[in-house]
């Protein structure tokens, strides 16, 4: 029985929480935004340094996210069962999830519906006219974006996760199936040789997607088989990495090679999704070097946390639990901070950093003040807590010390 408290990958878990916030606020300051916001009306101020911070953490947050979700969801399976964790899953995602639709969802699409109002007309209001939203619409959908299809936003997480869950039985048989071979498994993921494997597979997943880029069709309620392809790879692969757990030691002792692969294969990939042509030797590139930059930075990010942050603190505690009411509200405090600064004449930089500041600020003194000690905590995370802030914890650690 694996009893084990995974602080690194707490604390990864929580730092990959914290990048969606750092994504997200790039969303209405970029000067080439993907295909998917073709024609999106965004501020007037913008620039080229939040589309490389955007392509960068998009290359490898979510597809990491899936990794650890399948390594819990296994280390779930082996504490309660395949039935007990379907029940807990049902309860910590299925429910949340629906909730987060009738209540979270629309109040964070009409707070986007009024920043691009506010970036298309100049004009700042609650609720948005209606007639005003389906020029809008008419607008992108004549630039080529995937206009009219049920969006839930972020929440696409969750329901892919419950999609993947599907998938539990089938990722057993896998591990078992893979014992008669279990030596050599074990030798080839401390080998550098899986860095180019996953990435290789990655790449092969990413053929559907234009410059291997995958910036559509999973942002809708309507399942998009790319996508989920794509990133249930990436859940499986945790899935098995759970019973296979020393291939987190080759996370760290390759993270330096990963991070060295990374500097090179990112300004590349964006290189050649830039020249991709869909077809031939130009696409093939373009896949390839996404798929190998995907995995080179989950090696490099992952091996430094559990380096450096593999222990228990206050801080990663307090990340990690928060992390999940985070998810959810973030981009409504993002839309909320774009929206009031739309009229305001400012640099993107700055526009950019009060965004982030306002949106971190709200998401966590929320979560301290209102859901923590609340039934919300319960319903999300089955449990109520009493944290305090952590650089409290800290200070009185060190104080102890001291008197020590």
């Amino acid at each position: 029985m694996d009893n084990r408290r995974y602080y690194g990958l707490d604390a990864l878990r929580g730092g990959m929480m914290l990048l969606g916030i750092v994504l997200h606020g790039t969303t209405f300051y970029l000067s080439d935004p993907p295909p998917q916001m073709a024609g999106m009306p965004l501020d007037p101020r913008r620039s080229y340094l939040f589309d490389l911070v955007f392509h960068f953490i998009h290359s490898f947050r979510m597809p990491l996210f899936f990794v650890l979700a399948g390594f819990f969801a296994a280390l779930l399976v082996e504490k309660r069962g395949m039935w007990g964790t379907y029940k807990d899953r049902a309860a910590r995602i299925v429910a949340p999830l629906a909730a987060s639709i009738v209540t979270i969802l629309p109040l964070t699409l009409i707070a986007m519906m009024d920043v691009l109002v506010a970036a298309r007309f100049g004009v700042v209001e609650a609720l948005p006219d209606r007639a005003v939203v389906r020029r809008i619409a008419d607008e992108m959908r004549s630039a080529g974006a995937s206009v009219g299809e049920p969006s839930i936003l972020h929440l696409w997480f969750l329901l892919y996760l419950c999609y993947f869950y599907v998938l539990m039985p089938a990722c057993a048989w896998l591990v078992k199936s893979s014992l008669r071979v279990e030596g050599g498994v074990q030798r080839f993921l401390a080998s550098p040789l899986a860095i180019v494997f996953f990435g290789l597979y990655t790449a092969a997943t990413l053929w559907p997607f234009h410059g291997g880029q995958v910036h559509d069709g999973f942002l809708f309620l309507k399942p998009h088989v790319p996508s989920m392809v794509y990133y249930g790879s990436f859940f499986v692969f945790g899935y098995c990495f759970h019973h296979y757990r020393d291939v987190l030691k080759a996370f760290v002792r390759w993270a330096a090679a990963g991070a060295v692969m990374a500097v090179v294969l990112f300004p590349l990939s964006l290189w050649l999704s830039h020249h991709d042509t869909q077809s031939g030797a130009p696409h093939l590139a373009a896949v390839i070097a996404h798929g190998l930059c995907t995995w080179a930075i989950i090696y490099a990010f992952t091996g430094a946390i559990l380096r450096f942050f593999d222990y228990e603190s206050p801080w990663i505690l307090y990340v990690s639990q928060s992390a999940y009411w985070v998810y959810l509200v973030h981009m409504f405090f993002i839309c909320t901070a774009a929206l009031l600064l739309t009229p305001y004449d400012l640099p993107a930089i700055a526009k950019y950093a009060i965004v982030v500041s306002f949106a971190t600020v709200c998401c966590f003194a929320t979560y301290h003040y209102l859901v923590q000690r609340t039934w919300v905590s319960r319903f999300l995370n089955g449990k109520r807590f009493d944290l305090d802030w952590p650089w409290r914890k800290a200070r009185a650690k060190e104080a102890v010390a001291v008197e020590a």
